[in-house]
């Protein structure tokens, strides 16, 4: 690879990344005015969670994928391992420490199998242009 290309492949790779987290932004603003407007119990909020942010890297990595137009699970992959590794980052940052659970686990496993999905369906969308 030439080293412009892995230039452009790493900024839409990241790209990819930001784009989830403005969905997982836009939908954690979405469920707030959702939950002070319903009686939704707070028991569901963890699942909830967890639910927008796979929707969000769902998304991102299917938009960047679309864009990179090949390779989609391997590039979807790599999009759900950096949003995850960032989100722990700022987990950790924010609370101070880390509370490595099974639920943890589930997330992570879910945001890179989300992210593997999302860059198959945006390869795919990407071929019936």
């Amino acid at each position: 690879m030439e080293e412009n290309s892995i230039k452009s492949y790493g900024i839409t790779i990241l790209k990819g990344t930001i784009i989830s987290f403005l969905v997982n932004f836009l939908g954690l603003i979405i469920l707030s005015i959702v939950m002070i407007n319903s009686s939704i119990s707070d028991a569901n909020i963890p699942t909830m969670v967890i639910g927008i942010n796979t929707g969000a890297i769902l998304i991102g990595s299917s938009i960047s994928c679309m864009k990179i137009g090949k390779r989609g699970i391997i590039n979807g992959l790599i999009i759900g391992l950096v949003y995850m590794l960032v989100y722990l980052l700022i987990a950790l940052i924010f609370s101070g420490q880390m509370n490595f659970s099974i639920k943890t686990l589930i997330t992570i496993l879910l945001g890179i199998i989300a992210g593997g999905i999302g860059g198959i369906i945006g390869v795919n969308l990407y071929r019936k242009k």
